[in-house]
């Protein structure tokens, strides 16, 4: 018999189905989520699901996981300090933003930019340029490059974007930096945006970028924890994690994109809404996923959720396909992890 194990880590509790795919029988666990390294919750939740189901871990054949570590990053602020490098004439991109404006010539003028991920003390400008076609207009300055690289590394960033102009159409700059960059800043991540999104609109793959450097080093220090946890809990499966559009990325993918990460675990509540619904006849439905901190609301028509071009998390919008998920207050749920409170209920 195989078993195949699904995990889904919230703000207060972490939950395990277990799936014996020779019979279709289920195991379900419920475990308290431990934010302070959630892998150990995770480990604890597939501990009991196999002691339901009278298994030993190692026969686990395949492990899939929507997480929220990403999101939790960003809502929380407790992502990476980020250093970003961009052409010259271009260090106030993020600050100039978007503007939208909702009126005609005397309408009003709104102005929805969020808090930068990468602040300005930590942004550095590099003479280089490449036209839309990809030719080279000035060639890149790699003296300039260190030095840039040089303050970044006095600032004490803990990942790094490389963002040049028209970089999608050529990102040879950007990779040689990015070489320079593993010798000036040993050890830092580097994200480069023609990797990342390889598309015009300069803000938008910034944005996107930085935001992919922000969440790297918490989303990479959780995804090993859990590897190496599972690994010593005996569960030796391979490891897929849920990604916002519904799809799968294996461990290394989603340690180097982690902005792919943002919605996943309320992607997978769409995901298994979507598959219940079917079973039971309906195509069009709204899903309604409840948590102890946060309830997410999806609509589906003739049984396909819609999947937009991007990602929102509090008021920072990126551009990474992602199931369209509505999310509001739950109330409360974590008071599951105050034990005064606990103990007075």
């Amino acid at each position: 018999m195989t078993y195949r194990l699904g995990v889904d880590v919230g703000g207060t509790f972490t939950d395990v189905l277990l799936i014996d795919e020779t019979t279709g029988v289920t195991h379900r666990a419920k475990t308290p989520s431990t934010p302070a390294d959630q892998s150990r919750g995770v480990l604890d939740g597939v501990v009991k699901a196999c002691g339901l189901a009278r298994i030993e871990p190692s026969e686990v054949a395949q492990f899939l996981h929507g997480t929220t570590v990403a999101t939790n990053a960003i809502l929380e602020g407790k992502g990476a300090r980020v250093g970003l490098v961009t052409t010259r004439g271009f260090r106030q991109v993020l600050q100039v933003a978007r503007s939208f404006v909702p009126g005609g010539l005397a309408g009003w003028i709104t102005w929805p930019k969020p808090t930068p991920l990468a602040h300005l003390e930590d942004t550095v400008e590099i003479p280089e340029r490449v036209d839309t076609r990809g030719r080279v207009l000035v060639e890149l300055d790699e003296d300039a490059a260190r030095a840039a690289l040089g303050h970044l590394r006095e600032q004490g960033v803990e990942a790094l974007t490389i963002a040049f102009v028209n970089a999608f159409a050529n990102p040879d700059h950007e990779r040689r930096v990015a070489e320079l960059a593993a010798k000036e800043l040993p050890g830092v991540p580097v994200s480069l945006s023609s990797e990342i999104l390889p598309e015009i609109r300069e803000y938008e793959r910034t944005i996107t970028t930085v935001a992919n450097s922000y969440v790297r080093p918490v989303v990479g220090r959780y995804l090993e924890s859990l590897e190496r946890q599972l690994r010593d809990g005996g569960v030796g499966s391979p490891v897929h994690v849920l990604r916002s559009d519904g799809g799968l990325a294996s461990i290394a993918t989603a340690e180097v994109a982690p902005v792919s990460l943002l919605m996943s675990g309320p992607a997978g509540g769409v995901a298994g809404a979507v598959w219940a619904a079917g079973q039971a006849g309906y195509r069009n439905l709204l899903t309604f996923d409840m948590g102890g901190t946060s309830t997410d609301v999806a609509l589906v028509e003739d049984g396909k959720p819609r999947i937009g071009r991007d990602t929102t998390v509090g008021d920072l919008t990126v551009r990474a396909s992602s199931v369209d998920v509505r999310t509001v207050g739950a109330g409360g749920g974590s008071i599951a992890h105050v034990p005064e409170l606990t103990r007075a209920l």
